[in-house]
């Protein structure tokens, strides 16, 4: 099972092989501390920290859920600035793991919130320093969920953005070519308004970069 442990204040805790605790009851405000350090958070938790932690642990415990970072971060008025300032590592790999949520229940409650804890570019995909996909083919909806993890999509990717995805898709493949933004919203039925909501990174950078078109047809 390639289980592993640490200690705090002399007392033993089992990790998963992630890195993440493998039994959620082990959890205390020792661990916290204790894994806070280790994520390079010195100086101990503050109270903007533990109200976090807290709330995470209440999603978790009563609610059986792990919210998206969106969703957490609107929930305590934090900007996604604020949450990486507290949480260096990341919402999933820094606030999660100090909140003693293990990398199977985020498995089970939604894969693609576990993205931020797998090296996903490196191990499976090749991109450019743009973060675009270099092979068009290599595409697969690991790589769309990756793209957008810190995007501000509180319902994360839905039908209609996989609809455009598809299009733009099946658009590149026929005619190795990327339609305008008027060509795609037409052909979609979308106004451009509906566009930018639905890809906040823009038109190249954002739709077309989650479909794993090349930055320049």
């Amino acid at each position: 099972m390639n289980q592993q442990t640490i200690s705090f204040d002399s007392k033993q805790y089992s990790l998963d092989r992630h890195g993440f605790l493998d039994l959620p009851d082990q959890w205390d405000e020792e661990f916290a501390e204790g894994m806070a350090k280790t994520l390079g958070i010195h100086g101990g938790l503050t109270e903007d920290h533990w109200t976090f932690i807290r709330y995470l642990r209440t999603k978790f415990l009563k609610e059986k859920t792990v919210p998206v970072v969106v969703t957490a971060c609107v929930d305590n008025h934090m900007r996604l600035t604020t949450l990486r300032t507290l949480f260096p590592t990341g919402y999933h790999r820094g606030a999660c793991k100090i909140a003693g949520i293990n990398y199977a229940f985020m498995c089970d409650s939604n894969l693609w919130l576990t993205y931020e804890t797998l090296p996903v570019t490196q191990a499976e995909f090749k991109v450019t320093e743009l973060g675009f996909l270099e092979d068009f083919d290599a595409w697969n909806k690991h790589f769309a969920h990756w793209v957008v993890r810190n995007w501000d999509l509180p319902e994360g990717l839905t039908d209609r953005h996989w609809q455009i995805m598809q299009y733009l898709r099946d658009y590149y493949r026929d005619k190795k070519d990327i339609p305008t933004v008027y060509e795609a919203c037409k052909s979609n039925g979308i106004r451009q308004e509906e566009l930018r909501e639905l890809f906040p990174e823009g038109y190249r950078r954002g739709a077309c970069r989650v479909a794993g078109l090349p930055f320049f047809a």
